[in-house]
């Protein structure tokens, strides 16, 4: 049972069509596609809709046909897989031997502080969104600062007033903020302002690997504490910088037995990041899961602790929040 809180497949695919491929979400070239999902026991994937706010003239209609896109894939799909709008979805996909689909949004900016169109978006499907990506936007700061930033930038930038805004809403209307890729700041403001659990659907250890991108042992602990999800990132400059002397397996299982000791077994989770970057040796694709519950079982993970970290811990929260 895999349950995947990230991947950038939906936009992968969107450029692909744009050059005229005739690929689909049920089969492709790309890390994933739904075919391979199921074979490989896949029960839930999160397609993220991914904004770059510095290369769209129109971030909110870029979303808009990203979604569509997602839209017309699942119609043409209706006899393997379903999307996700509450949990009961998802118990009932099970029951008709279906894959689940989740909305999420990556880019916060996207709705240009609108609360409007993010209940627009929450409407078409979005459960989960990232309060920004690499950019400073209305919302708050990113972890990895833009160009002629610093460490500084994000351990005292966090959320703007329009970020706290935001949060209220989202969480009156049941999506899930996602502080992947927001800064430290902005990590303890989604903690200050929120009350049910939230996610980092890809994010990894800090102190096994420190990248700006991943979670220190403080932020692992408090989200140990509200019940939240860390979602593991395949990516191998993530991992270990990207030394190919290590297989990305065998990271991964460093980072997941690190996250498990600062936030316990029950806030650990999948969030591979397929199609947002060069494939990763051993975990490549769906059928290398294989690989990463070997090696999470090599590191001395139980049969009911592997199924945790695979899908059952962001299940629970699934069904707490949505």
């Amino acid at each position: 049972m895999i349950v995947d809180m990230h991947c950038d497949t939906l936009s992968e695919l969107r450029e692909k069509k744009r050059a005229g491929s005739r690929e689909s979400l049920r089969q492709n070239t790309l890390c994933l596609d739904l075919e391979r999902m199921k074979k490989h026991g896949y029960l839930l994937q999160n397609f993220a809709v991914f904004v770059d706010l510095k290369h769209t003239e129109d971030p909110y209609e870029d979303a808009l046909d990203q979604i569509r896109l997602l839209h017309a894939e699942l119609e043409n799909s209706r006899d393997i897989c379903g999307q996700v709008y509450s949990y009961n979805d998802i118990q009932n996909h099970i029951k008709q031997g279906k894959l689940s689909v989740m909305l999420s949004l990556e880019e916060g900016g996207m709705c240009g502080g609108d609360s409007e169109k993010l209940r627009a978006l929450y409407e078409a499907g979005a459960r989960m969104m990232t309060l920004c990506w690499n950019y400073e936007n209305e919302l708050g700061y990113p972890a990895v600062p833009e160009e002629g930033g610093s460490a500084k930038d994000s351990r005292v930038m966090g959320l703007k007033k329009k970020g706290i805004v935001f949060l209220e809403e989202m969480e009156s209307l049941g999506m899930i903020p996602d502080v992947s890729h927001l800064s430290d700041q902005g990590f303890w403001d989604v903690v200050k302002y929120t009350e049910k659990p939230f996610v980092a659907s890809h994010s990894n250890a800090r102190s096994v690997w420190g990248h700006g991108r991943n979670l220190t042992d403080d932020m692992l602990h408090a989200m140990g504490e509200r019940g939240c999800v860390a979602g593991l990132n395949y990516y191998p400059l993530f991992l270990n910088g990207g030394d190919d002397s290590e297989k990305a397996s065998a990271a991964l299982a460093r980072h997941a037995l690190h996250m498990v000791d600062q936030a316990g077994i029950e806030s650990v989770g999948l969030g591979s990041d397929f199609d947002g970057f060069p494939a990763a040796s051993d975990v490549s694709d769906p059928a290398g899961t294989a690989n990463l519950i070997w090696a999470l079982h090599r590191a001395g993970f139980s049969d009911r602790e592997t199924e945790l970290i695979c899908g059952g811990n962001v299940l629970r929260l699934y069904r707490e929040v949505l």
